[in-house]
């Protein structure tokens, strides 16, 4: 029954795989309509005994109802995210105040990928040192000490940048001696 159901199902596919698509592209962007045409094909996997001889109309309700559960998803989201920015401050590290604020970027961009890591998880991601090591698979101590030293190369990179230090050689050996 598996492969009978597997050959009619990629039959399926490949006759209106196409037509979905289009479907999806017309009422949104691109990446987003790939998304709706796996979903619609989840669907039509799942409930491969319910399809209609005729599939297109069947194919494109689902695709409807992916559609606009898209879209209630997105402005849940947002809605979200207005609660969040009214109860919570940003933290200093967040990406919308990296962008605005390009000597933190440039700082944070300086540092190797451990440095930002332990300095985003801690700062951006709000996590405890506990529960950053955890993330990155070591001991408490040892994060401790990752942080510790991130965060000196981070107040280096700083400091270099209000001295005016901007030649990147002199920026590269500061960093390196901190290491």
């Amino acid at each position: 029954m598996v492969v009978g159901s597997s050959v009619r199902f990629e039959a399926l596919y490949r006759a209106h795989a196409g037509v979905v698509r289009a479907y999806a592209l017309r009422r949104t962007a691109g990446g987003a309509a790939d998304d709706v045409v796996a979903e619609v094909f989840l669907v039509a996997w799942r409930r491969l005994d319910e399809i209609p001889d005729d599939p297109v109309p069947w194919l494109l309700g689902v695709a409807r109802r992916v559609l606009a559960n898209m879209r209630r998803g997105a402005s849940r989201k947002a809605a979200l995210e207005g609660k969040l920015m009214a109860h919570h401050p940003v933290s200093a590290l967040a990406p919308s105040v990296a962008d605005r604020d390009d000597r933190v970027a440039r700082c944070l961009n300086s540092l190797g990928e451990p440095d930002r890591e332990a300095l985003l998880l801690v700062a951006w991601d709000g996590l405890t040192l506990v529960q950053a090591a955890r993330v990155l698979g070591v001991r408490s101590g040892t994060f401790k000490v990752r942080l510790h030293r991130a965060r000196r190369r981070f107040a280096a990179a700083l400091a270099a940048q209000d001295a005016g230090d901007s030649d990147p050689v002199d920026q590269a050996r500061t960093m390196e001696a901190l290491r």
